[in-house]
């Protein structure tokens, strides 16, 4: 079974992605947990709708689209947080930089309370009950928030933990999902997943997703070609760039249909550098501008960093050497990029192979020419550039050792670098691409009073609203003549009034505050409450009620004098509508009934020992007992040290806590202890001193910024920004900002929205730097992977229907042809299609006769034997301890229910004839290099000679094409009978080794 729900991105103007797919067992697997820019919390109803019943979580793109909203998910979703979480290296690391960028760049990603679907009780109230956080607030106080109260986002520390509970994998790895990573014991043991490489961003995903007969294969947002730093899409991995055979023609392919009505440019990646290039001369080297390039914070960025680094490297007119002018400014501005620059390093064999070989030379060119400078000196410039080493031309630095690359990590720093009268030009690399939010805004409403200025558009804007889609119909208007499509690298002066929205937080201070907090503490108890109720109840978060409370509730069996000892609750229904009320708690204002939560009454209710069990059901009729779960990793169960800390350890380790205690009492004497300096628990002293050195850390930091910035007052020529942050690099934490960020949005605040009407005066041109698909791949690649049933997603409503319609005349074609054909589905939001195998499949019980003759082999751990029998229907005999259970009602069933399909031997005249057919099997694979590792020990010489070609003794070919196939060629001499070393008939030896290490299973 397989059901397809796409909960966002399906025939929609935004971009971002979400989609639910329902396997056998009640498995449900949710890819993606993208976002858009307006982060309207509504979008997220139906993944919180939905939270309770998912059982894994796939990522494919470390990018707002595809991860957006994931962070926000994991804190304000009940239950959300617990869910497996799988993705690869780089979309787990580099997809928390961009949730730290977000929400350190716009406070919009913070949702309004007032406004927000996503409550902390997954179930609504009854329309009779009052039962709202407002509840549990005294009488006589003021619970009504301020206008644009914000919610708490998830702090840097938050998304760490949320990003470090994702378990990653490598590409081409099939893993079995086993029961120690499933909430649901062993539920999820008959799913493996693979990873492929999409391209489009570092450690971009193509899913294939194996259940039984089900071969799922999900794949949004890929490219197909390859880039400067990236690798391509996996689709072509094949030999003679045919699809590899785990990608091909699989029961189901979920695709995006972006781009699908779009041709990319002539020349492809080649000639879009080049634009890029050419544009930057002829602005910053020529007229001394600014070229402002906004990107997304970690996806698409690393290719235009890498580009324009390499590009530095090389053109020395860009990089001011060799006396060719005073060069340009080339900097990357974002809240993360130092961070950026530091982890990128550990992720280079993610990269296309180039890169990885460009590291490799590198360092082995460093290595050779350390030695040689030893042997002959310093100073030998004309052979330290001979040999490529040389500062000037920066092969010693890796490819993502950025030497003309300036990195901005502060506002401070960005307004420093565009007010610089220094008489360069500019290139300045900054997130959002939609302008909405981050540096590229704040650059572009700096730089958008002087037309010698461009904006470089990476992505195209039709239906974005906000500055860049402003931008892009302005450039497209101005570009595109006639019936022409619009000139790309052409750009054109943008002369118009736009009113902006400035959105901004505001600390909340005085009754604001207050309040909040007290409608704040109303929803945690509210919280707490619900979750203490579920965990004793016995049901998982977000389920009604038990399937044997189901039966129960709907049993109209029991009368009114059964169900005296019931009189404890008084709710009708079993099942627990508010989940939040318990038989003993608190009971929010206004509010008279109590749920019934069955037996676990005696566990909750307080003065309680009696339950009535007559006439339950289920566990209802069992003495209520609290399963604690064990924690368990990929080593087995969770040991904590502390429970096996001899008696002295542990009277040493609480005398040394003592001993902190009084030390820090001492030092900050007078002074309030904060909320985040708990006292520390015996045992966890390692804990303190880790968190006492990034303290002395944090302040040693702030004390180096102070005496920073008195430099630059006293002496503003000589103090460099950039250097003083490259300082701090080697620090415990990365800079004070990082931890005062945590103040920052730890604190309540509420959001306010000004306009302002803004003329821009700048030039502009489209590059398309999305590395996408385009209407050419989609129209090629499709039918060669051939799936049985395709469902497009992840496009706009016209480009679904156009790709719709090519493909299913492609398959109409097809099926004349003598192909299957596949069903095209196309869902909107919200709606489920059906995409299950078309198969056809039947239990038989193996004949006595038969099973008595079979021969079995064993083939990697597997019996296989070759049967041909007859199929047919047998009556079965009637257990006897099953006829005492048979009632009067039972008596007219359907005498087809007690047939069973029986295989049996064929008749003796149908034996005869098929036996003189039947021809043997030959079931398994066999690996080439175990095959040559045979052949040499029996005497033979085997080379390869080429991918999947096996040469042996120069005269006999072996090829392997695919899992089990493998063809044997002679080229000439293979059945000689005099062959020189006594290797005759080397043809028939050679096909005698591969029939031996294949199970060859005679027919008939």
């Amino acid at each position: 079974m397989f059901h397809f729900t796409a909960l966002l991105g399906a025939q929609s103007d935004s971009p971002a992605c979400q989609s639910l797919l329902a396997l056998d067992n009640g498995i449900k697997i949710l890819i993606d947990v993208g976002w858009d820019i307006s982060f309207d919390i509504k979008m997220l109803a139906e993944l919180e709708r939905h939270t309770p019943t998912i059982d894994l979580i796939l990522l494919t793109h470390p990018t707002l689209e595809h991860m957006g909203a994931y962070a926000h998910a994991c804190k304000h979703i009940p239950t959300f947080n617990s869910i497996p979480v799988y993705s690869t290296f780089p979309v787990s690391n580099l997809g928390r930089l961009l949730l730290q960028d977000i929400y350190l760049s716009t406070p919009k990603a913070f949702t309004r309370l007032l406004d927000s679907t996503v409550t902390s009780v997954p179930f609504p109230p009854s329309p009779s009950t009052n039962f709202t956080a407002a509840s549990f607030v005294a009488a006589g106080t003021n619970a009504e928030l301020p206008d644009g109260a914000l919610k708490l986002p998830p702090t840097p520390a938050e998304i760490d933990s949320y990003c470090g509970k994702i378990v990653t994998l490598k590409y081409s790895q099939p893993t079995p999902l086993h029961s120690a990573v499933a909430r649901v014991a062993g539920k999820l043991g008959s799913v493996t997943i693979t990873a492929y490489s999409a391209g489009h961003s570092l450690g971009g995903t193509i899913w294939k997703i194996q259940q039984a007969q089900e071969s799922i294969v999900y794949a949004v947002d890929w490219n197909l070609s390859r880039e400067n730093c990236l690798r391509g899409a996996a689709f072509l991995g094949g030999e003679g760039g045919r699809v590899q055979e785990a990608l091909l023609k699989p029961t189901a392919l979920v695709c995006s249909s972006k781009n699908a009505t779009i041709t990319n440019m002539a020349g492809g990646r080649k000639k879009r550098d080049e634009i890029l290039l050419e544009t930057i001369r002829k602005t910053a080297v020529e007229r001394g501008g600014t070229v402002l390039i906004p990107t997304d914070s970690v996806g698409r960025v690393l290719e235009l960093a890498y580009l324009l680094e390499h590009a530095w490297r090389k053109d020395q007119k860009f990089s001011g050497k060799g006396n060719q002018g005073k060069g340009i400014g080339l900097h990357l501005a974002g809240r993360k990029v130092k961070r950026l620059g530091q982890v990128i390093g550990s992720m280079l064999e993610w990269m296309d192979e180039a890169v990885v070989r460009e590291f490799e030379s590198i360092a082995e060119k460093s290595s050779h020419g350390g030695n040689r400078n030893n042997r002959r000196g310093a100073g030998n410039k004309d052979q330290d550039q001979k040999d490529g080493t040389s500062e000037v031309t920066g092969n010693k630095a890796g490819p993502f050792d950025f030497l003309y690359l300036n990195l901005i990590s502060t506002l401070g720093q960005l307004t420093r670098a565009l007010n610089s009268n220094d008489g360069r030009g500019k290139v300045i690399i900054a997130s959002d691409s939609s302008l909405e939010w981050g540096f590229s805004r704040d650059a572009l409403l700096k730089l958008a009073s002087d037309d010698k200025n461009v904006v470089v558009l990476t992505e195209r804007g039709e239906g974005k609203t906000g500055l860049s889609g402003q931008l892009w119909q302005g450039w497209k208007e101005a570009t595109t003549t006639n019936e022409d499509s619009p000139a790309i690298g052409q750009i054109v002066p943008i002369d118009e009034s736009h009113e902006i929205e400035t959105s901004s937080k505001i600390r909340l201070e005085g009754d604001e505050l207050q309040s909040y907090q007290r409608h704040m503490a109303a929803r945690q108890a509210l919280t707490s409450q619900h979750q203490s109720l579920m965990s004793t109840s016995g049901l998982p978060p977000g389920v009604a009620a038990d399937q044997d409370d189901e039966d129960a509730s709907s049993s109209s069996d029991d009368s009114d004098s059964e169900r005296q000892g019931k009189a404890l609750t008084t709710a009708t229904s079993k099942k627990i509508s508010h989940a939040t009320v318990m038989m003993g708690g608190a009971v929010p204002a206004g509010v008279s009934e109590k749920v019934d939560i069955g037996v676990n009454i005696l566990l909750r209710g307080e003065g309680i020992y009696d339950f009535d069990v007559r006439g339950a059901k289920g566990r209802n009729r069992m003495f209520p007992f609290q399963v604690r779960r064990k924690r368990v990793d990929e080593y087995g169960e969770v040991v904590r040290p502390d429970d096996y800390m001899r008696a002295e350890e542990r009277q040493d380790e609480d005398l040394a806590d003592d001993e902190g205690e009084k030390h820090e009492e001492t030092r900050v004497m007078g002074k309030k202890r904060k909320w985040d300096e708990e006292l520390v628990k015996p045992g966890s002293g390692a804990r303190r001193s880790s968190k006492g050195v990034a303290e002395m850390g944090k302040r040693k930091g702030v004390h180096r910024r102070k005496k920073a910035s008195k430099a630059a007052s006293d002496n503003n020529d000589d103090y460099d920004p950039e250097a003083q942050d490259s300082a701090e690099e080697g620090e415990i934490s990365e800079s004070s900002e990082g931890e005062d960020d945590e103040e920052v949005l730890a604190a309540p605040s509420k959001l306010t929205t000004t306009s302002d009407t803004i003329r821009i005066q700048i030039s502009a041109t489209f590059i398309d730097f999305t590395g996408l698909h385009d209407q050419k791949s989609l129209r090629m690649l499709l039918p060669l992977i051939d799936p049985k049933k395709l469902i497009l997603i992840g496009g706009k409503r016209e480009e679904t229907k156009y790709l719709a319609e090519f493909y299913r005349e492609k398959a109409a074609l097809s099926s004349r042809g003598g192909g299957t054909g596949t069903n095209v589905f196309s869902p909107q939001i919200g709606n489920t299609v059906n995409a299950s195998v078309d198969t056809n499949a039947w239990t038989v019980k193996l004949g006595s006769t038969l099973s008595r003759g079979l021969k079995w082999q064993n083939v990697r751990g597997l019996g296989v034997v070759h049967v041909i029998g007859r199929v047919a229907p047998v009556e079965t005999e009637p257990d006897s301890k099953k006829q005492k259970t048979i009632t009067a009602g039972d008596e007219s069933s359907n005498p087809d229910e007690d047939k069973v399909l029986v295989l049996d031997v064929l008749p003796p005249a149908l034996a005869a004839a098929t036996r003189s057919v039947a021809q043997p099997i030959h079931v398994g694979d066999i690996r080439l290099a175990d095959l040559r590792k045979v052949l040499h020990d029996d005497g033979h010489t085997a080379e390869f000679k080429g991918e999947g070609v096996l040469l042996v003794d120069g005269v006999v070919v072996v090829r392997k094409t695919g899992v089990g196939n493998i063809s044997i060629e002679d080229g000439g001499g293979g059945f000689s009978m005099t062959g020189s070393g006594g290797r005759g008939t080397t043809f028939v030896k050679v096909r005698q080794k591969v029939y031996d290490g294949l199970a060859v299973v005679a027919g008939g």
